[in-house]
């Protein structure tokens, strides 16, 4: 008798906790829907977006896209265009995605109906015109712009040469954003652009301005001078280079080789084709037969 009392007693305990789950269980789940009901009340409903920094990105396609993340709920209940609790980080996701030219994207709620959508735009900074330059079919016409962090952002129109410094080299595709045939969303190597990016800057204030910069393997680049008024035997002059030495040494060593090299007593009259400074001290210059 003890032993089925105590079953008894044991089962009754039983009962009583699933009981008690049962009715934590229901009022919740009365609670949850109780708020996704609120959600919906037209109080907090976001039916303005306004949208600031957009001149070449549609500011009409930007809201289209933030009203397109608005809609529907969350667990088919709390509504996503109430101004409490609307999607505002996959929204300012959402858009950098779908707008690669998009540099930030910023939601912020005004009030209780509004919403604003602050972006800032990529602008042009290089030109990526492929994986390798061949002077044999040179032409600008398939061209992309780049931002100041090696970001290919846009298709470019046909320049003249010379309007913006030619990129040519491998792209890094693991962030690319876009199907891989299409370069937008992909970036330099980050390392091997601000190299170049650095190299440029250098060589702009101490010997001249830069046509074309060609990232070749095994860290190497080769660098094409447009104009250089204080070193005129450059002009269309490649230069060899190792991604290894920095900038300002690459431009003292070239001044130095240069000043050796076209003395002012120099009887030097072949046209200067290359200068292969990859191998430390020892600097060749390549002339035309």
């Amino acid at each position: 008798m003890a032993l089925f009392a105590s079953i008894r007693a044991r089962a009754q305990e039983h009962g009583n906790l699933f009981t008690g789950i049962a009715i934590i269980f229901v009022l919740a789940l009365i609670f949850f829907v109780t708020l996704g009901g609120i959600s919906q009340n037209s109080r907090w409903h976001i039916d303005t977006v306004n949208v600031s920094g957009a001149t070449i990105v549609s500011a009409d396609e930007i809201k289209a896209s933030v009203q397109d993340k608005l809609l529907g709920n969350y667990y088919f209940v709390y509504a996503r265009d109430n101004s409490v609790i609307f999607p505002k980080s996959e929204i300012e996701r959402s858009l950098l995605q779908k707008f690669p030219r998009l540099e930030t994207a910023t939601v912020t709620r005004i009030d209780m109906h509004t919403i604003s959508v602050a972006v800032t735009e990529r602008r042009p900074y290089d030109l990526w015109c492929g994986e390798q330059f061949n002077a044999e079919t040179y032409e600008l016409t398939d061209c992309w712009f780049v931002d100041n962090r090696g970001y290919i952002f846009d298709k470019a129109p046909i320049f003249s040469q010379g309007v913006y410094l030619e990129l040519y080299g491998k792209l890094d595709t693991k962030s690319a954003l876009l199907p891989t045939d299409n370069p937008i969303g992909s970036a330099l190597p980050a390392s091997r652009f601000e190299h170049e990016d650095e190299l440029a800057t250098a060589l702009r204030s101490g010997i001249g301005d830069p046509l074309r910069i060609v990232l070749k393997p095994d860290g190497e680049s080769e660098v094409t001078i447009l104009t250089s008024a204080l070193y005129p035997e450059l002009v269309g002059v490649t230069l060899k280079l190792k991604d290894e030495v920095s900038p300002v040494t690459i431009v003292k060593n070239l001044k130095a080789a240069i000043r050796e090299e076209f003395a002012a007593t120099s009887t030097q009259k072949r046209k200067l084709l290359y200068v292969d400074m990859r191998f430390g001290n020892k600097i060749f210059f390549g002339f035309q037969n």
